[in-house]
């Protein structure tokens, strides 16, 4: 049988000390980087009616706030009539707590982890329905790439932990052997989901995706709000509009360049979320070579797909987040398909810095660095 306990092993979180150096060092630049700039991708005429929702409350104030929750960096800027940044904050805390953390026992995934062992049918949410359907989907349509069952596999890798080491081969079989996203039966009617004896759920690869959702339906129910943009780690969400009504500017990190140092941006109109993935965020070194965090599901070891920096924007922050996972393992090839069959955009980099962009967004995108070559291919027309 699973235990929670189990799940945790060799697991060590890191202390707040460690975390808030973190938030200083990663997080400030993010901030930096999320400014305004010239035309840009247009997310519909939400960002009109924003306006005029908000133009009888009185001037707005622009509000900011960081923090830290879900285990990363959440940074907030709101344009309104009152502070929501505090709002925001806990309410994903809650999410955290309450719904997506495997680390506290009586959180929604860790109730189903436990009790839906051995094909047991145990009831849940509606959202955790409708998150697992998701990821199932996801999972379907990018051949595994993408895996909400692997977090037995991220726990042995152990890569955020103090001395991360490469796990013994057998060890990675073993822990593949309880993988596989096909091991969960989702009943979206009844609202149950049974999974097979040893597998277990992780939001992990999608979290930060949820919480941008949530960030969206929370101020798309006020009316203090017309724009706003809310960092959850490499997930981003640019909602509505500035004051000025300018576009967005939201900031691809250098993978081979020191935090804050920036590869490009894209010019974002409207409501979109924007999530990156790339080797560079947590990863180790053994004898001479890099073991980043995006496990291959098929491999068991860090995904070799030539890619080094994935950065995906579409109209859902679950599907941005998961989509860069699995275009990060699939490689530039069959992300095509991918992306193009979610009717999503994307910024891809190689390992040797040639850039791709889909049709949809290559206008939008501008690039800073020179080290980086925009090439003629498109993944979309």
């Amino acid at each position: 049988m699973f235990t929670n306990d189990r799940f945790k092993r060799n697991h060590k979180i890191n202390n707040r000390k460690k975390k808030y150096r973190y938030l200083l060092s990663a997080g400030l630049a993010v901030v930096l980087a999320l400014s305004s700039c010239g035309p840009g991708y247009s997310g519909g005429d939400r960002k009109n009616r924003l306006k005029e929702e908000t133009s009888a409350a009185g001037n707005q104030e622009e509000y900011s706030r960081t923090d830290f929750v879900m285990d990363t960096v959440f940074q907030a800027k709101i344009y309104g009539t009152e502070d929501l940044t505090e709002d925001l904050l806990e309410l994903l805390s809650r999410l955290e707590k309450k719904e997506l953390s495997w680390r506290i026992s009586d959180s929604e995934i860790a109730r189903v982890n436990q009790d839906s062992q051995s094909g047991t049918a145990t009831e849940i949410s509606r959202d955790f329905a409708r998150w697992t359907a998701a990821s199932l989907d996801l999972a379907q349509k990018s051949e595994g790439a993408f895996d909400p069952t692997i977090g037995l596999l991220t726990n042995l890798w152990n890569i955020e932990g103090e001395n991360p080491v490469v796990p013994a081969e057998s060890e990675i079989r073993k822990v593949l052997d309880q993988c596989g996203w096909n091991k969960v039966h989702l009943d979206e009617t009844a609202l149950t989901i049974s999974l097979d004896d040893g597998c277990t759920l992780d939001f992990g690869a999608s979290g930060k995706g949820i919480g941008c959702d949530a960030a969206a339906a929370f101020l798309e129910g006020s009316r203090r709000v017309t724009g706003a943009v809310v960092s959850i780690g490499g997930s981003n969400l640019v909602y509505g509009s500035k004051p000025d009504g300018e576009a967005w500017k939201v900031a691809i990190q250098d993978p081979r360049g020191k935090t804050g140092e920036l590869m490009g941006y894209i010019s974002l109109e409207g409501t979109n979320y924007v999530s990156t993935s790339g080797d560079y965020e947590k990863y180790f070194e053994q004898d001479g070579k890099r073991y980043h965090h995006i496990l291959d599901p098929h491999t068991g070891y860090p995904a070799r797909s030539g890619l080094i920096s994935v950065t995906v924007i579409c109209g859902s922050g679950l599907l941005s987040d998961g989509l860069s996972t699995a275009c990060f393992v699939l490689g530039k090839e069959k992300a095509l398909a991918l992306l193009e069959s979610y009717g999503a955009e994307g910024i891809l980099v190689d390992e040797n810095k040639n850039v791709v962009t889909t049709g949809g967004i290559r206008n939008r995108y501008t690039p800073i660095s020179s080290d980086y070559k925009l090439t003629d291919d498109e993944l979309t027309k």
